[in-house]
Formats: structure tokens, sequence, C-alpha cells
């Protein structure tokens, strides 16, 4: 069972890769969080836990999310990121947690795609979001094989500093940085509602005047920001003027003929 998080789709294009190709069970942890379901998975295939790379660690409700679930049938735990460049000691959090809730850690793996994080950079174009994925596609198909068979994953990346990194760096981002206090809403917004729809914590609501009002639990996923079609949603005057970023969806690059048939 692939279990996967995402905020602009990098993640859900790894997960659908993943699920495709060594065809197993597909399940949206933004769907479970929105709608508030059941933390209870069964598989008799190993769990593939997917999500984005925030500051160094797994974004903090996928953790607490993962303490709480309940999984039954396999007692495998895989743990995917994807990054732009750097996990940290991601991967050791993530085995920590995995002896606590009596599960058999097989590993973790970042995979690079696009960078997503519009406070922290250029936000690349279409065309160079399409040759970053174009590039780990061969890691997506190691990761396949291996998952697969049930063998072990190893990290590829290295951080510099990485404790630090991951764990004074990532404590003081997710204390002083995940909010949506600076979230600014401009008058191009058209009242579609699409922020208050793709928002995983319900975050969001619409006012009575179709205005987007923020609840103070935001996560950071910025896929209000990056999914708003008129680009109305900004961080202060930070990301104004920014480009957006949406990863293409899987299964048109794979209509297309971009993505290679696997086997085993």
């Amino acid at each position: 069972m692939i279990l996967y998080f995402t905020g602009t789709g990098n993640t859900k294009f790894a997960a659908e890769y993943l699920a495709d190709h060594i065809e197993d069970e597909l399940v949206s942890l933004n769907d479970i969080l929105k709608y508030k379901r059941p933390l209870e998975f069964s598989s008799d295939k190993a769990f593939v836990v997917c999500a984005p790379i925030h500051a160094w660690g797994f974004p903090r409700i996928i953790v607490r999310l993962i303490k709480r679930a309940k999984f039954s049938g396999s007692s495998k735990l895989y743990f995917i990121g994807t990054m732009q460049s750097q996990t940290g000691d991601c991967d050791k959090e993530l085995s920590r947690i995995t002896a606590e809730i009596g599960m058999e850690y097989m590993g973790f793996c970042g995979i690079p795609m696009p960078n997503n994080y519009i406070t922290g950079g250029k936000l690349p174009t279409s065309s160079q979001a399409d040759e970053l994925i174009e590039a780990s596609l061969p890691v997506m198909n190691e990761l396949s094989s291996r998952i697969f068979q049930e063998l072990v994953i190893t990290k590829t990346d290295c951080t510099p500093f990485a404790a630090i990194a991951s764990g004074a760096v990532n404590a003081l981002f997710n204390r002083f940085a995940v909010n949506d206090k600076k979230f600014i809403v401009s008058g191009q917004c058209t009242s579609c509602g699409k922020c208050e729809k793709v928002c995983p914590v319900n975050n969001i609501k619409l006012s009575s005047a179709g205005v987007p009002h923020f609840r103070d639990y935001c996560i950071n996923c910025f896929s209000c920001i990056n999914r708003c079609p008129s680009e109305a949603i900004d961080i202060g005057n930070r990301t104004i003027g920014k480009r957006r970023y949406v990863c293409p969806e899987y299964e048109t690059w794979k209509k297309s003929g971009l993505i290679e048939e696997w086997h085993d």
C-alpha cells in the first residue's frame, strides 16, 4: 500500500509512479486528513509512506499520523521523501518512529523533484520542471524494483551538519515558520473556492462574500498558493509576482509515452 501526502503534486507523481509499477494500492493522506477518515490501513504488501521534505524532515502532521495509525497485514514500512536536494537526518527519525510503533523499518530514500517552496528561491518553469522530473525517473524505477522485491532501500543524498538541520533547524522551522499569519488575498480573487477545496487540513473557509479566510492551523503545504487559478494568495509581499508551480500529472506523462514500461 502506497500512502502519500502532497501539496503541489511532486509526491503524488512519485507515489503514482511507484503504485503503477509495482501494481499496488494508492491512498491519499490528504483525503484521510481532510475528511477525518480512520487511520487504519491493511495490506499484505509492504507499506510505503511518501511525503515532501520540509526543512530536512517529514511534515510534522505526517509524523503524528504515522504514530497514531494502525497498520495490519504486512509489518514492513518504507519511506519516500520528495526533495529539492537534501533530507538531513530524516531517515534516522523515521527509523526511530518505525521501532516505536512495532513495525519493520525497510529504509528511506529521497527523490529529487522541482523546487516548490515559493519562499525559498525561484520556482521552475514548465520546461525546467520537466527536465528535473525526467532526471529522477531512474531513481523511481530503482526504488520500484527494490520495493517490489521487499529489499531494503537506503538514502543517497548527503546533508552538511545533518543532525543540526533535522534537529534544531527543523524544530525552529516548525515552531516559527509554519503558520498563515502573513497570508493575504488580493483583489484578483474570483471566489472560485479552489483554495478551500485543496487545503488538506481545512484551514481555509470562504466567507459569505466569497473571500478566503485562514484559520490559524496552516501546515504550509502551499497548495492554496500554487493552485490558485488567479494567483490571488500571497505571503505578505514576499511572493507577489513570483512564479507558481504545480507538478504535471503522472497519467499525462504516461499517456504521452514519457514513462517507460517497467519489468521486474
